[in-house]
């Protein structure tokens, strides 16, 4: 069975909080022109799932994984395999209880030390036996990625696997950064084991460095612009 094409960090118009311009459906249709076998929706602090999206989604041959990004103690966390008590979740005390319950999930640090007030950073350390994959975010330039150099270290520390992401929120950027899975069958259980077995290579594109406050700029505006309407 040839490597599995995933992505595992994706916003859409359904996120509470980011400024999204594509649905779910056009996420899952780019996925597919672009070749993708799985794929997991992480709006902020909502699961967004459902039969209908699921079934669109295996129409195009993709597993579609339900999912989260969790804002805990205001940091982001990405939880696969996530349910509507995810969205429950407040502190770490809470996602430690969260994987007793809920053992088949999987959690990934989300880019973990860039400067924002939502990344890990030290809580990363302190939490270390929550989590199993550490992202190695999109966000960088060949020069300017010393963020993801330090995810790498931690994972290597903690002998944690890097999954590569595209973090999506402009569809014109949602193959920039990706993981491919040597996972034994399309399953949620086949793909978690061959991560933490760490069968995978990551792919993840360098921006130029006129690209970085561009797209961030967009995204901000967009964010901004969401709050206001919600107002």
């Amino acid at each position: 069975m040839a490597k599995l094409k995933v992505q595992f960090h994706m916003h859409t118009k359904q996120d509470p909080i980011d400024g999204i311009a594509h649905s779910e459906h056009e996420a899952i249709d780019r996925a597919a022109k672009l070749g993708y076998d799985v794929l997991a929706i992480t709006c902020h602090n909502v699961v967004i799932f459902n039969d209908s999206l699921k079934k669109y989604a295996e129409k195009k041959r993709i597993l579609l994984i339900p999912a989260i990004e969790k804002s805990i103690l205001k940091k982001h966390v990405l939880i696969l395999n996530a349910d509507i008590r995810a969205q429950n979740i407040k502190t770490f005390d809470d996602l430690r209880t969260y994987r007793q319950v809920k053992p088949d999930c999987f959690i990934i640090a989300a880019h973990p030390y860039y400067p924002a007030s939502i990344a890990l950073k030290k809580h990363l350390d302190a939490n270390i036996d929550l989590f199993d994959a550490v992202e190695y975010s999109w966000f960088h330039t060949k020069c300017i990625n010393k963020y993801n150099t330090k995810a790498v270290k931690t994972a290597e520390k903690h002998n944690l696997p890097m999954i590569a992401t595209s973090d999506n929120h402009l569809l014109r950027y949602f193959d920039q950064g990706y993981t491919l899975v040597d996972a034994k069958e399309k399953t949620t259980e086949a793909i978690f084991k061959a991560m933490r077995e760490k069968r995978i290579d990551i792919v993840s594109h360098d921006l130029k460095w006129w690209q970085l406050p561009l797209i961030y700029s967009e995204m901000m505006i967009r964010q901004l612009a969401k709050a206001v309407l919600l107002k």
